[in-house]
């Protein structure tokens, strides 16, 4: 089981560069029941060959260039283990998914829901979280394993859950 251990490390972040401003979708928002988490998903943009997500906090973000959530393709979503302030953020448990776990994207009136099919371990420099795909699958990364020495993360988790269904989202929550 893997876990997550909390850094209380501060970060002082400067102000976001016009550039790399993140998109808002409105209605477009995220929910894991498993971890109890309801998040809005913000279009964070390929700059220079790069995704900062730096400004995220407690929202998640779609990796632009990717499918989006809910069209076919691999649709990348990502969020912070630990906010800027040191505080849990929104993927603090995602190594706590397992399979057939439900991962719902709430997008233009329907609910995308997505089942887990694998739950792992990467190295920071591994790609495969933004494999492509033909069919409808989210992937959901994080960071994992805090190493002060180096001010860096050595891990990463990454969630893959296929599209298994398609409904009315009558929810009206966000």
């Amino acid at each position: 089981n893997i876990r997550a251990k909390a850094t209380r490390v501060e970060t002082v972040l400067p102000a976001q560069p016009v550039e790399k401003t993140y998109q808002s979708f409105g209605d477009v928002w995220l929910e894991v029941p498993a971890l109890g988490l309801h998040t809005s998903i913000a279009g964070v943009p390929l700059t220079d060959g790069e995704w900062d997500v730096s400004w995220l906090n407690d929202q998640t973000g779609w990796l632009q260039g990717t499918a989006f959530p809910s069209f076919s393709g691999n649709s990348v979503v990502t969020g912070h283990v630990y906010l800027a302030n040191g505080e849990p953020g929104p993927f603090v448990n995602l190594s706590r998914l397992r399979w057939n776990n439900t991962v719902i994207v709430h997008a233009f009136g329907m609910r995308y829901i997505y089942q887990v099919r694998s739950n792992q371990l990467l190295m920071p420099d591994d790609l495969s979280a933004i494999q492509h795909e033909q069919t409808p699958w989210i992937s959901l990364l994080t960071c994992l394993g805090y190493d002060e020495t180096s001010n860096a993360y050595r891990f990463r988790v990454l969630v893959r859950a296929v599209l298994v269904d398609i409904e009315p989202d009558y929810s009206g929550l966000q």
